[in-house]
Parts: C-alpha cells; sequence; structure tokens
C-alpha cells in the first residue's frame, strides 16, 4: 500500500518515482524471482509488478507515439490518460487499485493512496534465496526476506511517498519483536535483584539467588530445545519472567525461615536441616500446585497455549529444585565455612571470646553486630506490625467476610461478560510496519474489501448444473451485510479461480487450439459466459491445463500449470472429486460478532445454491477469521476447563497433604474469589479474553494457592505446637478461638511477613511485562500483577478469617476445652 505525500497519488511526480523504483525491482538481483504473470485487465503479461504506473506510462507512450511518458509528461496529461483508463471498459478494474477515498472532479481523478500486488516465484524463493541472500532461515522465513527486500526496493528514497507491505513478514516481525524479550527479562531480574538486597540487606544472598535465576532460564531454554518447542512471543517473553518473579519465590520463603531458625541460635547446617523439614512440604505442594495450574492451560488445544503450559510447567518443577533447595544449601556451606572459620580465629585470641561460635556471619545479618538489641528489635517490630494489621482484620471477620462476598457477586457478574477478541494487531507493536499497513488497509480499503473468506467447494466440476450453482452463491451474497464489494458496481467483489483460468482458455485461441489438439476436443462458449458448452470440453480443459498449464503463445505461459493446481484439483481431492474455492473479502472481521455474522450468512448463501445440487458433495467455509472463531471457542471453553481441572487438581493436593478437607476448602477458597475478582474487573476496566488473558484463570489458582497454602501450613504448625505444650498449673485454659488468634498473629508476623516481600518481587517481576510494546502482553503484565495483588491480599486478610472461624478442632483439644484442670491463657503461652 503505498501512500502520496501531497495526498494525491494520481500524479506525474509521485506515479514516476513509482514507475523508477518498479524498473529498478525488475532490473535488479531479484528479477529471477519475480513471477511473470498475465494481466486480464491490461491485456499484457509482467514480471512480478504492473500497476497504473506502468499503465499510464504505456498509454502516454502510445498516444504520444513514443516521444512522451511518465519523465516528460505533465500533471494535466497524466490526469487525462488516467480518466481514459478508467472510462474505457477493458481497464476500468484499474480503478480497484484506488483508495475509498478517491474521487473524480472536473480536474480529474484523485486518490491518496495506491494498493497493488507484487508476485513472486514462491518455489524458486524457498529453494533459492536463502542462499542467495546469505541468510540462514526456513523456507517461509525466506518468502518474509524476499518480502523485505522487494518492498526496500519499491521504496527508493520515499520522497514523493510512503510505502508498506501488507501482512509480508509476520514472523519477521514477532521475531524482531522478540527481541524485547531479552531486555525485559534483564529488568525483571535485575529489579528482582535489588529487592532481594533490600529485603535480606545481604550481597551474598543476592549474588547466588540472582545465579540461581540465570541457571533456570538456561535450563528452560535447553527443555524448549530439546522438545522442539516453537518460538514465540509467550514462550520468549512471558514464560522467562514468569518462571523467573514465581521461582525467586521459593528462594524467599526457604531463606527467610533458615534466617528465622538460625535466630534461634542453631548453626548454619542445623538452622538449613530445621528449616527444610518445616517449610519443604509448603514448598513442594506449592510447587505442584503451580504447575497443574500452567498444565491445566493445554486442555485449550491451541498450539501456543500449550507450549506455554509445557514450558512453564517444567519450569516450576525446576525452580524448587533450583531456588527452593540448591540456593539456600549453597548459602548454609558458605555460613557455615565462616562460623568455622570465626570459631578457629575466636581460639586462637583473633576474635573477642564472647563471639558465638554458632553465630552467622555478617552476611546473614546476624553476626554480633546484627545481633545488637536494636537490630532484632526492628525486624520484629516490622513484623509485628504485619501480624497485628492480619489479626485485627480477622476479628473483624463479621465485617470483612460480607463485603467479600458482595463485592464477589458484582465480579462474578462481569466475569460472565468479558468478551472474547483476538486480534494479529494486539500482538505487535502498535508502531510497526506491519500494524500500520493493517489500519492503512482498513483506511483506503474499507469495505470494499477485508481478511478474505474461502468458501471451498468439492464434486464434479465437469457438471454445468454444479458450476451455475457456483454462480448462484456469489449471486446469494448481494443481500450481505459483511462482505467486500466493488467500487465500480457495489456488488460483491467474489472471483472463482476456477472461472479464472477458463476464461483464460475461451480468450486465448492458441490455448484452444493446443487443448483440441492434445484432446481432439473442440473448444466452444457459444452463449458468451466464459464456460465451455459441453462436459466433454471441460474434461478436456482440465486434463490439459493441469498438466501444461494455460499458453498464450509458443513462448509464453498465461498460468502455470503449478499456479492452476493451486487454484482448482482436478480429480486430486480426498474423494477423488474435483475442488475450488470463491474468495470473499470480509471487512471488519476484527470484531468477533461481524465474523459469526458473516459466517452465517456465506453458509446460508452456501446452503440456499449448492444443497440440492447432486453434483456438489461437500462445501464449506474458512479463512482465517473463521479459524479465530474456532480459537475463540477454545479460549472461552479453555478458560472453563483449565479453571475446573486446576481447581480439582489443586483441591485433590490438598487434601492429599493436609488431609483435611476442611482445611483443604478453606485454603483454596479464597483463591477462587481471585479468579473471580479478577476478570470482573477486566470487565470494568474493558479488557478482553485472548490467547493470554484466558491463561491466567488457572495461573490465578497456581500462584495465588501458594500463599494461602505457606499461610494455612504455618497456621497449622503454630497451632500444633501450642496445643502440644504442656500449660502451668494454676491456669485457666484459653478458649480454642484465642489460642486460634494468637497463632493469626504469630503466623502474619513471621510467615505473612515473608509472603508480603514475596508479592512485591512478583508484582514487580510481572509488572515488567507491561511495558512491552505489544498490547496483548503489556495487558498480560498488568493483569497478572493485579492477580499477585489480589492473591496476597484474599491470602493475608480473608484466609485468616476462615481458619478464625472454621479451622477444625481436634477431639483431644475439644475435651480438654471441656474440663481444663490446669492451663495458661494465649498470653502466658506466648
Amino acid at each position: 500500500i503505498i501512500e502520496a505525500r501531497n495526498g494525491d497519488i494520481l500524479t506525474q511526480e509521485c506515479l514516476y518515482d513509482l514507475y523508477r523504483n518498479e524498473q529498478t525491482l525488475r532490473e535488479s538481483d531479484l528479477a529471477p524471482f519475480l513471477y511473470i504473470h498475465y494481466s486480464s485487465t491490461n491485456g499484457i503479461a509482467y514480471s512480478g509488478v504492473f500497476t497504473i504506473a506502468d499503465s499510464v506510462n504505456s498509454a502516454l507512450i502510445l498516444q504520444s507515439g513514443g516521444t512522451i511518458d511518465l519523465s516528460n509528461a505533465t500533471n494535466a496529461q497524466v490526469k487525462a490518460v488516467i480518466d481514459v483508463l478508467f472510462s474505457d471498459p477493458a481497464t476500468e478494474g484499474l480503478r480497484e487499485e484506488l483508495s475509498i477515498k478517491s474521487s473524480e472532479s472536473d480536474d480529474g481523478w484523485t486518490s491518496p493512496a495506491l494498493i497493488f500486488s507484487v508476485l513472486s516465484n514462491n518455489q524458486k524463493v524457498r529453494e533459492e534465496y536463502p542462499a542467495f541472500a546469505d541468510k540462514v532461515c526456513t523456507e517461509e522465513i525466506a518468502l518474509e526476506y524476499f518480502g523485505r527486500d522487494v518492498l526496500e526496493i519499491l521504496r527508493g528514497d520515499e520522497d514523493t511517498y510512503e510505502m508498506w507491505g501488507v501482512a509480508i513478514d509476520l514472523n519477521l516481525e514477532v521475531k524482531d519483536e522478540s527481541q524485547i524479550a531479552i531486555v525485559l527479562t534483564g529488568i525483571a531480574v535485575a529489579l528482582i535483584s535489588l529487592l532481594l538486597l533490600i529485603t535480606f540487606r545481604s550481597w551474598l544472598i543476592m549474588f547466588v539467588v540472582t545465579t540461581g535465576l540465570g541457571m533456570l532460564i538456561v535450563w528452560l531454554k535447553g527443555f524448549s530445545n530439546l522438545i522442539g518447542l516453537k518460538s514465540s512471543m509467550t514462550l520468549d517473553l512471558i514464560v522467562p519472567i514468569a518462571i523467573v518473579v514465581l521461582g525467586v519465590d521459593y528462594a524467599i520463603q526457604a531463606l527467610f525461615r533458615y534466617r528465622e531458625e538460625g535466630s534461634k541460635g542453631k548453626n548454619p547446617q542445623q538452622a538449613f536441616g530445621s528449616s527444610t523439614y518445616h517449610v519443604g512440604k509448603a514448598l513442594v505442594l506449592a510447587m505442584l500446585t503451580t504447575v497443574v495450574a500452567f498444565a491445566s492451560n493445554a486442555s485449550s488445544g491451541i498450539e501456543s497455549v500449550i507450549g506455554f503450559a509445557t514450558a512453564a510447567s517444567f519450569a516450576m518443577f525446576v525452580s524448587l529444585i533450583i531456588l527452593g533447595f540448591f540456593v539456600p544449601a549453597v548459602i548454609m556451606r558458605i555460613d557455615d565455612r565462616r562460623c568455622r572459620a570465626a570459631a578457629r580465629r575466636s581460639r586462637i585470641g583473633k576474635l573477642p571470646s564472647a563471639v558465638n561460635r554458632n553465630a552467622h556471619t555478617d552476611d546473614m545479618r546476624l553476626s554480633p553486630r546484627a545481633n545488637k538489641p536494636g537490630s532484632i528489635a526492628k525486624k520484629r517490630r516490622r513484623g509485628s506490625a504485619i501480624g497485628r494489621a492480619i489479626s485485627g482484620v480477622s476479628n473483624a471477620w463479621y465485617v470483612v467476610l460480607p463485603i467479600i462476598l458482595i463485592v464477589t457477586g458484582f465480579a462474578a457478574y462481569g466475569w460472565l461478560n468479558v468478551e472474547t477478541k483476538m486480534d494479529v494487531k494486539d500482538a505487535l507493536d502498535p508502531a510497526s510496519d506491519f500494524v500500520i499497513a493493517v489500519d492503512k488497509v482498513d483506511e483506503h480499503l474499507g469495505e470494499t474489501t477485508g481478511e478474505p473468506a474461502y468458501l471451498y467447494v468439492e464434486g464434479d466440476l465437469t457438471s454445468h448444473e454444479a458450476l451455475a450453482a457456483i454462480v448462484a452463491t456469489i449471486a446469494n451474497m448481494d443481500d450481505d451485510q459483511h462482505v467486500g464489494r466493488s467500487l465500480i458496481d457495489n456488488k460483491p467483489s467474489a472471483h472463482v479461480p476456477l472461472f479464472n483460468l477458463l476464461k483464460a482458455v475461451i480468450e486465448e485461441d492458441y490455448a484452444k487450439e493446443r487443448i483440441a489438439a492434445a484432446s481432439g476436443v473442440e473448444i466452444t462458449d457459444l452463449n458468451g459466459d466464459y464456460i465451455p458448452d459441453t462436459r466433454e470440453q471441460l474434461r478436456a480443459i482440465y486434463e490439459y491445463i493441469t498438466a501444461n498449464g494455460i499458453p498464450q503463445d509458443e513462448n509464453t505461459l498465461r498460468y502455470s500449470a503449478k499456479y492452476v493446481k493451486e487454484a482448482f484439483v482436478y480429480g486430486e481431492s480426498e474423494s477423488g472429486s474435483d475442488a475450488t474455492f470463491i474468495i470473499i473479502g470480509v471487512p471488519g472481521t476484527g470484531e468477533q460478532e461481524i465474523s459469526r455474522a458473516s459466517s452465517d450468512e456465506l453458509n446460508a448463501d452456501m446452503d440456499a445454491a449448492l444443497s440440492a445440487v447432486s453434483d456438489i458433495e461437500s462445501y464449506g467455509l474458512t479463512g482465517s477469521a473463521y479459524i479465530r472463531l474456532v480459537q475463540f471457542d477454545a479460549i472461552s471453553q479453555s478458560l472453563t476447563s483449565s479453571l475446573s481441572i486446576a481447581g480439582l487438581a489443586v483441591l485433590l493436593l490438598l487434601l492429599i497433604v493436609f488431609r483435611s478437607l476442611r482445611y483443604s476448602i478453606i485454603t483454596i477458597l479464597p483463591v477462587l474469589l481471585v479468579a473471580c475478582w479478577l476478570y470482573g474487573f477486566m470487565y470494568i476496566a474493558g479488557y478482553s479474553l485472548n490467547m493470554l488473558t484466558a491463561t491466567i484463570a488457572a495461573l490465578s489458582i497456581g500462584v495465588g494457592i501458594d500463599f494461602s497454602i505457606h499461610f494455612t501450613e504455618r497456621f497449622r504448625e503454630e497451632l500444633n505446637r501450642i496445643r502440644r505444650r504442656k500449660l502451668p498449673p494454676g491456669k485457666k485454659a484459653p478458649t480454642e478461638k484465642a489460642l486460634r488468634r494468637f497463632v493469626i498473629y504469630k503466623t502474619g508476623r513471621t510467615t505473612g511477613f515473608a509472603l508480603s516481600c514475596t508479592a512485591i518481587t512478583t508484582i514487580v517481576g510481572f509488572a515488567v511485562i507491561a511495558f512491552a510494546p505489544m498490547p496483548a502482553f503489556s495487558t498480560f503484565g498488568v493483569l497478572t500483577a493485579i492477580m499477585i495483588s489480589l492473591s496476597i491480599f484474599m491470602a493475608l486478610f480473608f484466609l485468616p478469617s476462615l481458619l478464625l472461624l472454621f479451622a477444625p478442632v481436634p477431639r483431644k483439644t475439644a475435651s480438654r476445652a471441656k474440663k481444663p484442670p490446669r492451663s495458661a491463657s494465649a498470653r502466658d503461652i506466648a
């Protein structure tokens, strides 16, 4: 698509500039890769490209006897020739190349833009162009490199116009934009490293964890290549950042517990063993639930989503190994060596004897300097503030729970009404040439064309009744609302490649002679409809052109045999029948409802014309817009199925680990509400469902449940520990609710603080994706960050209320509560 800088492409300077660049292309090293094609509009064969500029140049030369061409013509002469071309029925089809904004006035035709095609010899490009252009690429990528090189020549200096290739380099554009993944992943790792340094105040921890993150990315890339996962924006951008920000959670939880155990006076090995024992079960369960959530998205059946689910599931398993166990073990070994070295130096008098042999080094912030009362008190105050907040909210459960239920009701309504929408423009940078070209097509072609729909017809196409039914199908489109229409007569701009081939044979006497000589059947068209008169003639034409193509003369093919076979199948379909298709542009298919409405219209057109014809065996509708409709349905089903699979699988895992149905339901309920709230927010904010955002439902369970698991597991651990204690004599037994309130406070002060730090790193990491230039990926980053925020909110301020009210009471504790001879209050126990 070419757009004039002066607002009118039909001027001498613009057309001459275009013509010179066309000549450059036809004389360049790319010329052998251009396809020699016959133009029925212009009545000539051309190499690769033939535009209005060529027609105007030829007409000027013809009119002037060779003295005037585009190089020396005046603007008035150019306008006059264009008027003649557009008025002649033989060449009026050139008007189809103009923008819908074109107009005719006393001064002649004007148009801000021009749309034309360049035809390549695809087979030759696939086989030879990579080596010719010194590029290492696949066959399909070779076509895109060739397209870009052609575009570069036709652009020239772009002094008088701008030019864009329409959908010529999608894979290359994705490849180019995927480079941002490296930058964003690096930024995410840098920010997480900084947060680790701030949280733990240890250069050692920051360095070791960051190294672990690097190992994790290497494992992910190696695994993806080994099993042959196709590179995609999702796999290159979303998965690395997701596993970095989720994997670091394991390290934070493990290291916080390691520090906590070390603060009790244990040496590094004892602290590591104790922390692994206590937090290990929660880490493994969190990993399993996250893997289940990622894997559940594979139920969508969409290739890119399956790749995302496979890679992310593997990466989360590896994250537990590297960041949950290996990294803390490395830090423990370093601490252990330093402690032993400090003890040796203490024995020889290089350090004061008061140094605690079992104290951690300064890198663990538990050195003598870090053990000062003020330092420990400050750390406890930070955790205590969170503990008090969590405890206070849970005590006000009678306010919190009704509010959450009311909000959930509104969110559920929004969830049910979220729109499903998927547009290629959302997956690419709006400033890219690819997206700009798509927008320009919408601007300059509008309702005259659109995304192509293919109406496939299979049967005996030597039958005149079958061919008439195809014509009737096109006639039925006349009252359709969603089809592209010609600028000239406003009729549906549908065409049938088979009819173009038959017309080419009827028009070329040489072709008819060759077919007659080969088959002994004379080709006639007595009624002038460009369809031969008998079955025998049709059969003779089909056999000849599929083997030899359609000749124009002894030296020139109007259509090659390869082109014929791409446009028409003669007796080689799966059923042994003939097959062809009708092509019609459908404008506005970026909107799902228009695609669905056009599908209904076109299927009805085919049913009315083709269903009663005995020689038509089958027919159907296809095209990118209708493939997306199937994908939309798959996305909607995926949202339901993946959420159900993830929810049931996670509940089963919780039952196995907790061995308590009540604890399992209490733990998973906040996470289910997170999914509901998130999609309710999407409805309010105007976001839509697509292949990325549909995965967040299951992801919210897998990621959100981690917070709930850690909180519930620590709550159970502390509650059981207090229940097992022997109570001092002469004290009244605290109520079960008082015990739970104290345990909720203590869990909030320890695990709640660690979860808060974890959530911050996760939110920051996913928020980095929000800066991706591609709208769909940016939206995924925003929504995932919001999902994490909702998950930590539910885990800290909704789950405790449920635990306070509904946590199961052991029978032993219940009987003791009835007859409390000797006990202590919760405050005494603390």
